[in-house]
Formats: C-alpha cells, sequence, structure tokens
C-alpha cells in the first residue's frame, strides 16, 4: 500500500512530517473521495494556504475521476477518549476478555506524544492470553487513531470483575419458568466447599451463567504448566488443568486453575470419574462457553433423575419478617442556618430509594441475598427498611469479594419471597427510585413478586438517568462516582442500605432548589 504521506513529504520537504493519515472514503456514487488527516494537538492551527496546498497534491496524485475533499482533524490525547477506544478495541477483537474489561481498570497518560496505557486484569485471564500479542494489536490500534508513541501494560489485579451493568441487552429480560435438575449422591469433597446435589443439565446451559452446579464424567483431563507473570507469584510455575465434563445430555469444556495444595488431588482424578462442579460458565478466550470451576466433589447418580421446579405456583403463606424502624430526626445545628429546599417534585411525593445485593447479574438464575431502602416523605428521610435474604444457593467467592456477604450472614434469613412481600407491603403508594433500579434491581425484584402474586406497578424514577440529564460532567455515572462529585459520603458501599440512603440523597440534591 502507498503511504501517501511519504509521497507528500517528499514533493514538499517534510514540511509536512506532523500529519498522519486517519481514513480515506470513497463514495462511488457521488465520486467523492474524503481523506481526512491527523495533526498534533501542539499545533495550533494549518494555515489555508497550507490545507489548500495539501488538497491540490492529493487531487493530482489520485488523479480520480471526481471530487477530492481532504479533511484536517487535530488529535488530542484526551484520556477519556483514549480509554474509550481502549474498551472499543476489546469488545470488537477480544470478545472473550471483554467481559473483565471497564474503564476503572483502565488508566492513560501521556507526556507530549507519548502515551501509557495500564490495563488491570485477573490472573486466570493473564494466564491464557499472549502479552506481547495483545500489546502489540492494542499499541497499533491506538496509534491508528492518534498521533501518539503508545505503550502498553498488562497488570494483575485479583478484584477485576465486570462493570456495573445497566445495558438492558445485558441482562436477559425473558421469563425462565423452570430449571431442569436431578438429584446426586455427594461422595467425597475434593475442592472447596459442600455442594448441594442438584445439578442442572449441561445442554441447558446456553449462555454465561454465574455460579452453575453441574455434574458429569471426566474425559480428556490435561494439565498445562505456565509461569505467572505478574503479582507477588510472579515467575513461579502453576498447574491449569482441563478437561470436559459430559452428563446424559451434553458437554462442556472446563478449566481449572489449580492451587498447589490440591495438585494431587487434581492428579488422582482420572477418565470416567464422575464429579460435581460449582463454577462459572462464561465465554472462553476461544469464543465458546466455557466452565471456569471453583468446587469440586467426587459423585454418584441415584438411579432415577428427578425435575425440580424452580417456580412455586401454589399459594404463598407469608409471615412478616421485616419490621421498618424510624430514622432519627436530622435537626438543624445552628438555628440561623437556612432550611434546604426542594422543589414540589420531592416535596409533594412520597419515595421509597432502594437497592439490592445478589449472587450474580442474571435476574432469571441469581437471587437476592439483601434489600435496604429508605423513604422519604416531604423532602426528609423518615423510615429505613433493612433485610438479609437467604439463597438457595452458595454465595460465589467473587461476588463476596464485591459486596462482603458471606454464606455465614444469610444463613439464617428469611426468604426472599417473605423480604419481597414486605417490601411491598411498606413501599405501596410510594414512588419507587433507585440506582440503574430500572436496568437492575427492579428486575430482580418483579421476578421475586411473580412468585408470590403481588405487583410492583408503582411510578418510577431512577438516579443513573437523572444524574445524566442533570448536566453533571462526569467520567461515568456510577453511584460512587456522583456522590463524590455532590459532597455526598457513602461508607461501606456495595451494601443494600447504604446503597440506598446514599441513592437517596443523590435524589435528593439533584432535585435541589437553587439559589
Amino acid at each position: 500500500m502507498i503511504n501517501t504521506i511519504e509521497k507528500l513529504n517528499e514533493k514538499f520537504n517534510n514540511k509536512y512530517d506532523y500529519l498522519k493519515l486517519l481514513n480515506v472514503v470513497y463514495d462511488k456514487d457521488s465520486l467523492l473521495c474524503t481523506i481526512t488527516l491527523l495533526y498534533p494537538y501542539q499545533i495550533e492551527e494549518i494555515t489555508i494556504e497550507d490545507k489548500e496546498e495539501i488538497t491540490k497534491f492529493y487531487q493530482e496524485f489520485l488523479s480520480l475521476n471526481g471530487e477530492v475533499k481532504v479533511k484536517f482533524k487535530k488529535s488530542f490525547l484526551d484520556e477519556c477518549l483514549i480509554v474509550d477506544e481502549v474498551v472499543e478495541f476489546f469488545k470488537e477483537n477480544k470478545k472473550g476478555i471483554f467481559p473483565y474489561i471497564s474503564i476503572d481498570n483502565i488508566t492513560s497518560s501521556h507526556q507530549g506524544q507519548d502515551v501509557e496505557i495500564n490495563i488491570a486484569l485477573n490472573q486466570d485471564v493473564l494466564s491464557l492470553i499472549d502479552d506481547l500479542d495483545l500489546e502489540m494489536q492494542l499499541k497499533k490500534h491506538i496509534e491508528q487513531l492518534f498521533i501518539a508513541n503508545v505503550k502498553v501494560n498488562l497488570i494483575e489485579n485479583e478484584d477485576t470483575l465486570p462493570d456495573e451493568i445497566d445495558a438492558e441487552d445485558l441482562i436477559p429480560t425473558s421469563s425462565v419458568n423452570r430449571v431442569r435438575r436431578y438429584n446426586i449422591k455427594i461422595e467425597k469433597k475434593v475442592i472447596g466447599g459442600e455442594i448441594a446435589p442438584k445439578p442442572e443439565y449441561i445442554s441447558d446451559i446456553k449462555k454465561p451463567k454465574p455460579s452453575v452446579i453441574l455434574a458429569g464424567f471426566i474425559s480428556n483431563k490435561s494439565q498445562k504448566k505456565y509461569i505467572q507473570k505478574k503479582g507477588k507469584n510472579a515467575g513461579k510455575e502453576k498447574l491449569l488443568y482441563s478437561f470436559t465434563l459430559r452428563d446424559s445430555e451434553g458437554a462442556i469444556d472446563c478449566v481449572y486453575f489449580c492451587a498447589k495444595a490440591h495438585e494431587k488431588d487434581m492428579e488422582a482424578l482420572d477418565d470416567l470419574f464422575m464429579v460435581a462442579c460449582v463454577g462459572n460458565v462464561q465465554l472462553g478466550l476461544n469464543g465458546k462457553l466455557t466452565y471456569y470451576i471453583k468446587k469440586l466433589s467426587l459423585a454418584s447418580p441415584y438411579e432415577e433423575p428427578v425435575h425440580e421446579e424452580t417456580v412455586d405456583t401454589g399459594t404463598f403463606k407469608h409471615k412478616k419478617v421485616v419490621f421498618p424502624d424510624m430514622m432519627p430526626y436530622e435537626k438543624q445545628s445552628n438555628l440561623f442556618e437556612e432550611k434546604v429546599l426542594y422543589n414540589d417534585y420531592i416535596m409533594q411525593n412520597n419515595f421509597v430509594v432502594f437497592d439490592i445485593e445478589t449472587t450474580g447479574l442474571d435476574p432469571d438464575y441469581c437471587e437476592i441475598t439483601e434489600l435496604g431502602a429508605v423513604k422519604i416523605e416531604h423532602g426528609e428521610i423518615t423510615e429505613r427498611f433493612q433485610s438479609f435474604a437467604k439463597p438457595s444457593h452458595p454465595i460465589p467467592e467473587e461476588v463476596v469479594k464485591v459486596t462482603n456477604i458471606t454464606d455465614e450472614m444469610v444463613a439464617h434469613a428469611p426468604s426472599a419471597e417473605d423480604v419481597v412481600y414486605d417490601f411491598w407491603e411498606w413501599s405501596r403508594g410510594c414512588i419507587l427510585s433507585g440506582h440503574n433500579v430500572v436496568g437492575f434491581d427492579i428486575k430482580f425484584i418483579r421476578k421475586v413478586a411473580e412468585k408470590i402474586g403481588v405487583r410492583f406497578d408503582n411510578e418510577m424514577i431512577d438516579t443513573l438517568i437523572v444524574a445524566r440529564q442533570s448536566g453533571l460532567r462526569l467520567g461515568n455515572y456510577k453511584l460512587g462516582t456522583i456522590v463524590k462529585a455532590l459532597g455526598i459520603t457513602l461508607v461501606d458501599a456495595h451494601r443494600a442500605y447504604n446503597d440506598a440512603y446514599a441513592t437517596a440523597k443523590v435524589l435528593m440534591e439533584l432535585n435541589k432548589l437553587k439559589k
């Protein structure tokens, strides 16, 4: 391919060596060729004379039967723009890694035209990718879009998890009335804690899903040694086991990153052993559904499988389990201090602002572990509602890291059905609000409500949408970012009541009367 920038500089003695070709678009219908050139942000402006000279060069050089138009675009090394392009690169080119990518685990900095991009990834993901290949591809991608010398660094960070999701297409809304399960017998625990002996059928797993129990027979077991490249164990050798798990109706590829303490256990497992596992079904780096195992036990089958309905269509017998309490009245510390005034929307309506914590992101498969809420009446936060809820399956380890809610904390909690019923009674007649409530929280609430025969048809306002429309100029609109921008205190984020209280403050602040 001819480098037209080189030809341009040959003709004009490197007068335009600061230019870079961004793209060339040729419209056959209108016979118009549009060439876009980048120039560094340090250059104030390109003169009209220079633009005319460059345009004339391209008209003569290309000799097209049609019009040639040259556009000039300044290359700003804006950190937000660069981070957005990094995310877009993973979305389009690295779909297996994309679920682990968000703007929170990417940083960009620059000095002059030297740009450094740091990307934090989970150790499991880092272990399976070719660092140099990924770094070179991303470097090439960014350098095509900006006038910059790019350096890419991949960094290990065990805390990296998918970002808060509010896109409708990422959280399935279709109703699943039934999950097929069957009974097995657990013979011996091998890795991790206890496993409830009711696995799903592998053939029913059609998409990524967290905290899945599967069982079947092992085949094609293999191990791979690799050197951990980053983190506190950098340079140490570790083992990765892979095998196929097959039940009576399907099969799935499995991966287990083996801890040193379990190497002998994994070595002892052989083809045709029956095992039960708990893990996450995700898109593997090959783009196929892959089962990443966290727990594993030896198992044996029952003679006759039985199916378990997950939706109770019988009469729901409720007992009151949550008793909301009054919030202390926040008196003015100074008699002469001006009282905060809110608009009519806040003063003339009652609101219930709520937040939930769950075992995962999908309301069709995951469960509520905590529900917290506050009530706003005439511009005052008056009542508090808070309760844990006991899920039917263990809380995934990665979720525990985020919420700090453990299986022990919910062991004696009431069912989500009882908690949601009390919440339904308490919130009737109020406008429901929350942060990302439309895209996430209300779907879980309505899923439970459907089981117990009640409907949440309240008017609803989402503070995520309100904040985006408020004129706040933020890098993202997560709750933590917004409360920081508004000067609101958020203690122990990712706990339902604390998030609900902070969200209520956000709702009120965004509806405060301006002086």
